[in-house]
């Protein structure tokens, strides 16, 4: 058996029929202007991870300012995003209490809840409350990627909603996943086929792929490889200006201000690298940018 082959999730995968291909340039002419999306990003539970995962301490920035391995605090989040017409979706799940209370009932095994740390993992509020918060159905969920914190609020959402991930995402190959496989394929029984958008490469090589998600240029899907194989970003267009959700293609507030990138919870460092410059690169000629980190405000 070659364990170094496991996916993330067995689930099968299709093509999405949500988005249109655009570019870079064609992004930033028009995410300064006001636009229709209105996001909500909360808080939905307080946890704790090494610092060696969320920053590389091996950078001559990281060394140089003396951090040290530690147990670093850090959010779990999700974003309720509404559109006009489309409706509402989320963008990554936050955390059921379920998911915190009874683990391994949700096939969550004995290897993932010690190394996660799940006994430190407080739920502030769960996608559940959230979405019923809002009086109006779900429509999708936009995941930046499929690791556990990303998906720990799924046994909240009800099993016909479709989940879009990044392409080849679910496929990505990793030894630590045969240790979450059965768990994801759990989390994904009796659910739709994972809807992968469909990425060509940024025109103008800015980025690795640029997807106008609902085809009005309100809301944009970045790809943003090297924390997963399939790992997105978002911008969208509020009527306050431009919001990017840059997932865990940056963890820390730190590592977002010194341009480090995520440590030892990285699928390909040298891509996360890249992703992280660009969207920094992105945000620097947006000064007006709001950016929501992937686990620190």
């Amino acid at each position: 058996m070659c364990i170094a082959c496991f996916s993330q999730t067995t689930h099968q995968t299709i093509a999405a029929g949500l988005g249109k291909q655009t570019s870079s340039s064609a992004m930033e002419a028009l995410i300064d202007k006001p636009g229709p999306i209105e996001i909500e990003t909360i808080a939905s539970a307080d946890w704790v991870a090494n610092l060696s995962g969320l920053i590389n301490l091996k950078d001559p920035k990281a060394v140089q300012a003396g951090l040290k391995d530690r147990e670093e605090p850090i959010q779990i989040y999700m974003h309720l995003l509404r559109h006009p017409t489309e409706g509402f979706y989320m963008i990554d799940t936050g955390v059921s209490k379920r998911f915190v209370r009874d683990p391994k009932s949700l096939g969550v095994g004995w290897a993932v809840r010690n190394f996660a740390k799940l006994d430190k993992m407080q739920v502030r509020v769960e996608p559940l409350s959230a979405v019923r918060s809002k009086g109006v159905p779900l429509q999708g969920i936009l995941m930046t990627h499929l690791h556990l914190d990303h998906i720990s609020g799924m046994p909240d959402i009800q099993r016909d909603i479709p989940f879009y991930t990044g392409l080849g995402e679910a496929n990505g190959k990793k030894f630590e996943n045969v240790f979450v496989q059965g768990m994801e394929n759990r989390f994904f029984e009796g659910r739709p086929a994972i809807r992968e958008l469909q990425f060509t490469k940024d025109p103008d090589g800015k980025f690795e792929g640029v997807i106008d998600v609902f085809g009005d240029e309100s809301l944009f899907t970045i790809l943003t490889p090297g924390h997963t194989a399939g790992h997105i970003s978002f911008v969208a267009r509020t009527p306050e200006g431009p919001v990017l959700v840059t997932g865990d293609a940056c963890h820390t507030r730190w590592g977002w201000e010194h341009g480090v990138e995520p440590g030892t919870f990285t699928y390909d460092r040298e891509s996360e690298r890249k992703s992280l410059f660009a969207l920094k690169a992105l945000s620097e000629r947006h000064p007006n940018m709001v950016v929501r980190l992937g686990h620190q405000p």
